[in-house]
């Protein structure tokens, strides 16, 4: 992974292992919801990672062993400065169960990503329900109402 480096007063987005022609409407998916919680300055890496890879993040950081589909990190909160982890055949596999496209699903976990760094959770169904009703209508704006 790249190495990360803060610029004080810009913000980026990077991509690590994403296919490239999906990047444009993931950055929108990203910056969509940055500004639906009043974002204005961060940095994001999204990486695109292996089961294997996520299952041994969820050992490390969750005392879990399983695979998830994404995992946020909110490194620096003062800056919003944070890491997004995707697993790149579990959200292929995902997006087959729910009749997306491989391109929808992974913006799906962009924005699910991202809600995760604004302190969104899905742990308790009261949560979850907040927090899949605001991923969904982000998700409908990219692919449903343009």
């Amino acid at each position: 992974m790249q190495e990360l480096n803060i610029k004080m007063g810009s913000s980026s987005l990077n991509f690590i292992n994403f296919p490239k022609q999906y990047i444009s409407i993931l950055k929108k998916a990203a910056l969509n919801t940055l500004k639906s919680e009043k974002i204005k300055r961060y940095q994001i890496n999204f990486v695109i990672v292996s089961n294997e890879k996520m299952r041994n993040l969820n050992t490390k950081h969750r005392k879990v062993k399983c695979v998830t589909d994404v995992m946020s990190f909110l490194l620096i909160p003062k800056f919003f400065v944070g890491d997004i982890y995707v697993s790149g055949r579990h959200s292929q596999e995902q997006a087959k169960k729910y009749g997306n496209t491989w391109q929808q699903e992974l913006a799906y976990l962009v924005i699910h990503g991202v809600l995760h760094l604004c302190g969104y959770t899905d742990y308790e169904a009261v949560n979850r329900t907040k927090m899949f009703d605001k991923q969904d209508k982000i998700f409908k704006f990219l692919f449903y109402d343009t």
